[in-house]
């Protein structure tokens, strides 16, 4: 993911080099392309950080439960160890 996130950026930074010369429908190509690839890795990546069913049946998580006057209101599963 993480050379995506490279790939991405060095594709927009060929872009900006091309918006300075005269090829200016490049550099807009080149910059929706660059775009597209950095932000799709920016998702993978975020979604890399949610806990899947195989993580709770190893035991990496636990239940947090918010209560309101004595009653549960809300529960999400986050990581054992990690701090909100």
């Amino acid at each position: 993911m993480w050379i995506l996130f490279t790939i991405g950026l060095i594709i927009l930074l060929v872009g900006l080099f091309l918006l300075c010369t005269e090829y200016k429908d490049a550099a807009f190509i080149f910059g929706v392309i660059g775009a597209y690839i950095v932000s799709g890795a920016v998702i993978m990546v975020s979604e890399d950080s949610k806990p899947t069913a195989m993580d709770v049946y190893q035991g990496k998580t636990t239940l947090e439960i918010t209560y309101k006057d004595g009653a549960p209101v809300d529960s999400v599963v986050v990581f054992k160890g990690k701090k909100k």
